[in-house]
């Protein structure tokens, strides 16, 4: 290790430049990492932030949440059948105007029961419970970007029914459209503008706790929230392709980092003879070879790391980014275990060094 760390400060210049290039692929793999994660949190945030963990759901909706349709009286059935919470829910994809007749934002509806346990926090305003409003409306974030206001009236632009701007809730996302939340009996009322003869349904049934077991309601089925959210349409294949991009970018980065060190150990040939000629092991050059590697690999990924976060901060709202801990902390450790591993390659030239040879002896 003190070797290692005597060399790296020797070697100022050359060892800048393999640290430059190592933390540019560890910045490149983090940075489509946080994509991967925005463009997922983007679809399914709306669910994922949901305080449930299973939903109840006719058995004929395929796992989806916007084509499933429950009678109302499922709703006390539920709760004789279940200690845990439930709550119900609708999803309708709408579009909301600022102005009567004005342009069109893509929104969609969470229709919930006001003081239940799906209400999401405000960062600003109130929530719909405390709200004085008749049609309160809790808009995702990225709605107070288009100019929108807490007490601002906003429009259904299909009825021009008007609701109050109650508060906002962040990062609130469903099938990459910001989500609105409003009561039960608002979008019953919506619903009713656009059909005179629409009977009350529900779509779902959150619940919050384990007690699933015992529920038994013909033509339903209790599904599990991580289901929910890969099959949202669009959820799995987006997820699947940018996250095969990402550790594909860290396989490969790790074998670029390889075959600079495989270059390198090849220009140290003469300094790992004198080294063996010296009485030094083949295990303890190894050793330091590796332990170069492993500080190179964790001060680069340090550095990316704190590029990355930097970053994040300063990106528009609009932007569907978003790190994880854990996400990042996986990829960190992966590409710092892959490097090590890709070092193999400089540990077999060492093993072969023939210290006669290499200091420019003859055969």
């Amino acid at each position: 290790m003190k070797l290692a760390w005597k060399e790296l400060k020797y070697f100022k210049k050359k060892y800048f430049f393999i640290e430059l290039m190592i933390v540019l692929l560890v910045f490149m793999v983090l940075f489509l990492s946080g994509l991967a994660n925005g463009l997922g949190r983007a679809v399914s945030a709306g669910i994922e932030d949901m305080d449930a963990t299973h939903f109840l759901m006719s058995d004929s909706s395929e796992n989806l949440i916007p084509v499933s349709r429950l009678e109302t009286g499922i709703y006390e059935q539920l709760k004789e059948q279940t200690t845990s919470r439930v709550a119900p829910l609708d999803i309708q994809r709408m579009y909301l105007c600022t102005e009567k007749g004005g342009n069109k934002l893509d929104v969609a509806y969470f229709a919930i029961e006001k003081g239940s346990f799906l209400e999401p926090d405000t960062y600003e305003g109130t929530s719909l419970e405390d709200a004085t409003v008749e049609h309160g409306i809790i808009l995702d974030d990225s709605f107070a970007a288009e100019g929108i206001a807490v007490g601002d009236t906003v429009y259904d632009s299909t009825t021009e029914m008007e609701f109050t701007v109650v508060g906002f809730t962040k990062d609130r996302m469903y099938g990459h459209v910001g989500a609105a939340y409003l009561t039960t009996e608002s979008y019953t009322d919506l619903r009713t503008s656009m059909d005179s003869n629409y009977k009350q349904t529900y779509q779902a049934f959150a619940i919050q706790g384990e007690d699933v077991a015992g529920i038994d309601l013909p033509g339903t089925m209790v599904v599990d929230k991580k289901t929910v959210i890969e099959n949202i349409p669009g959820y799995k294949a987006e997820q699947v392709t940018i996250n095969m991009i990402v550790w594909v970018l860290v396989v490969i980065s790790a074998a670029i980092i390889g075959v600079f060190y495989y270059i390198i150990s090849l220009q140290k040939e003469r300094q790992f003879g004198v080294m063996r000629a010296l009485g030094m092991e083949t295990r303890e050059i190894a050793l330091s070879v590796c332990s170069q590697v492993a500080m190179v690999a964790c001060i680069g990924a340090a550095i990316a790391n704190l590029l990355t976060f930097g970053m994040a901060a300063m990106l528009p709202e609009a932007m569907p980014f978003y790190l994880k801990g854990s996400s990042v902390a996986l990829v960190t450790v992966v590409f710092i275990i892959v490097s090590l591993l890709s070092s193999l390659l400089s540990l077999q030239r060492v093993a072969k060094v023939d210290p006669i040879i290499a200091m420019g002896g003859v055969e």
